[in-house]
């Protein structure tokens, strides 16, 4: 068993080795490691490590390792170094960008900096995702009557952006505190240069937030200086755009080019958005062409890009580069394994492959990485054993109870799997719906997932006005329905020869390009793909060919990749080729 004084020994041990890069990471490493055991070395210790940080100059070591044992145990604080170890210095006056900027109230107080200027040890701070090392570091400063650089500021605008923990920063007045800093740079190009960093620092704020007027305002201010935000600044806006899967896959293709066009140096992160939203339009061919362009760039994928790559193919049944891609993912030099790969993979044989053994296989290599199984991964076993045969209810049942034991804790979405199982694919519609009242009775409150499951094995069993009233009462409890939900009832509608209340559904919702599709916003759903699938369904279900075609046309119109409308075509096409056919046959057998 391992010890806090084991722990220690190696921290030592380690801190004792001559400098070598990435020094830190090893032990702050070590420290992660403890705390999943819920070790916790000493105040001493750590202290001393610090302090050989700081015997070899290391000092970017000395803060990461500093902020690592205050982020990871909030009740140490950073090793006190004498004063007089500390290397007395002046904030210069010169403008510089990456400089600490005094107010001119007291342009020549004397102030002891460890490794040089405050300001740097903000940048470095933020450069490791220390948030609230860096708000913290520049409150001192102002208390010290000294003016933190407007990088350092404009670092921690974007470092706060991106933590959830400090997301509520005042950012205007972050923003203000910058404009202060600005003012004390005499020399015109940094001057630009600097504004440029805020601006940038601000839009990638604001686009986090949700605020979009003020990211344009601020998109406007970087083209007033004659540039353009760089490649995190529109990684971010395309974030925050949420138009639909279509029309965010061509706004990924527009600012690609504006990027290209401007000679901006894109980055992972940047890839890794527009990577995603050309797979969530099923842009497959766009998709790998992005990524061979980034390999040209060298830019080294990571688990995210992977993870991306691999679900774009999975969506297309392209199993193969899928199987391809994951391999090469885990052979890369610098793999760290994650969630999303494992999970994709999974997915597509449970959901698409049907092939339980194969999913398995993949399940039992995110065990051996070392991988906690996510709620989702959960969800597919479930699926894996209740949808797939030779089924196997039984080890369903018993995945869902020892969710209650362990650390994922079961959810709406494991009882909606379950419920799928026994009322779609074992048409054993009581048991369902015992199941989605032991769900209530277990304290989880559904908002969709169950009821999308039990509103489809109502239509299943041929209910539809069961379905309906479900329907009703998940909005009655103050949730939304979901275009599934909504398609399902179309399909319910369609069986029923109910062609005039189907189309009340379909035309209740919006479509994404055409009349009025702004008023998605108001709680409206828009329509997905799978509604115009739908709705052909149900007319091709009552001979109304015509319909369907009218149907097609109209989702054309929404610029759907030709790999989206193309089954919906074949399915009609296929209806028609079936209705001729018996015409034949009934022509020859009353010849």
């Amino acid at each position: 068993m391992i010890s806090s004084s084991d722990i220690e020994t190696l921290l030592i041990l380690q801190s004792s080795l001559v400098r070598i890069s990435a020094r830190y990471k090893h032990l702050i490493e070590i420290l992660l490691d403890a705390k999943e055991m819920n070790i916790v070395p000493s105040q001493e210790s750590c202290s001393r490590v610090s302090a050989s940080f700081m015997k070899l100059g290391d000092f970017t070591g000395q803060l990461a390792w500093d902020t690592a044992v205050q982020e990871i145990y909030p009740g140490y604080k950073a090793s006190i170094v004498e004063e007089s170890e500390f290397i007395p210095a002046y904030v210069p006056e010169q403008s510089n960008r990456r400089n600490a900027y005094k107010p001119t109230s007291n342009p020549s107080a004397q102030v002891l900096l460890r490794n040089g200027d405050p300001s740097e040890a903000i940048i470095r701070a933020c450069r490791f995702g220390y948030a609230a090392v860096a708000l913290e570091n520049i409150s001192k400063m102002i208390q010290e009557n000294q003016m933190p650089s407007p990088q350092a500021i404009a670092d921690t605008i974007q470092v706060c952006a991106k933590r959830e923990k400090e997301r509520k920063t005042d950012y205007q007045q972050l923003f203000q505190l910058a404009h202060q800093s600005l003012d004390t740079i005499t020399d015109t190009i940094h001057r630009r240069s600097a504004e440029y960093e805020v601006f940038n620092a601000m839009l990638v704020a604001n686009a986090t937030l949700g605020n979009m007027a003020a990211a344009k305002k601020n998109y406007d201010d970087i083209v007033k200086l004659g540039q353009f935000p760089d490649a995190t600044g529109y990684a971010t806006l395309l974030i925050a755009t949420t138009t639909g899967a279509v029309d965010e896959a061509n706004d990924a293709l527009r600012i690609l080019e504006e990027v290209k066009r401007h000679n901006i140096k894109p980055n992972i992160f940047f890839y890794n958005v527009v990577i995603g939203k050309l797979s969530r339009g099923r842009k497959i061919e766009r998709v790998l062409e992005v990524y061979e362009e980034m390999v040209q760039h060298r830019i080294r994928p990571n688990a995210i890009t992977y993870g991306t790559l691999i679900s774009a193919c999975t969506r297309v049944g392209s199993e193969d580069m899928a199987r391809n891609l994951f391999q090469e993912m885990v052979n890369a030099p610098n793999y760290h394994a994650r969630h999303g790969p494992h999970n994709a993979m999974i997915q597509f044989y449970v959901r698409q492959k049907k092939d339980r053994q194969a999913a398995l296989k993949y399940y039992e290599d995110m065990l051996q990485r070392r991988l906690t199984p996510t709620e989702h991964t959960y969800t597919l076993l479930i699926e894996a054993h209740a949808c797939i045969q030779p089924y196997d209810l039984t080890e369903a049942n018993r995945l869902i109870q020892s969710l209650k034991r362990g650390p994922v804790k079961a959810s709406e979405s494991h009882y909606g799997a379950l419920i799928h199982a026994y009322g779609v694919e074992h048409r054993d519609l009581s048991t369902a719906e015992t199941v989605f009242e032991n769900m209530r009775k277990s304290g989880i409150i559904p908002k969709g997932p169950a009821y999308q499951s039990l509103i489809e094995s109502y239509i299943t069993d041929g209910q539809v006005s069961k379905a309906v009233e479900l329907r009703n009462q998940l909005l009655e409890s103050g949730q939304s329905s979901s275009a599934y939900i909504e398609n399902t009832l179309i399909r319910g509608y369609g069986q029923n020869s109910d062609i005039g209340s189907a189309e009340r559904v379909f035309e209740a919702m919006l479509d994404p390009h055409g009349n009025g599709a702004s008023g998605a916003q108001n709680g409206v759903i828009t329509k997905e793909p799978s509604t115009y699938q739908s709705m052909v369904s149900a007319y091709l279900e009552n001979g109304m060919v015509d319909r369907a075609y009218e149907t097609l046309a109209r989702m054309r119109r929404q610029h759907y990749p030709e790999l989206v409308v193309k089954p919906v075509e074949e399915a009609i096409h296929a209806s028609v080729a079936s209705l001729e056919s018996e015409v034949d046959q009934m022509s020859v057998a009353s010849a």
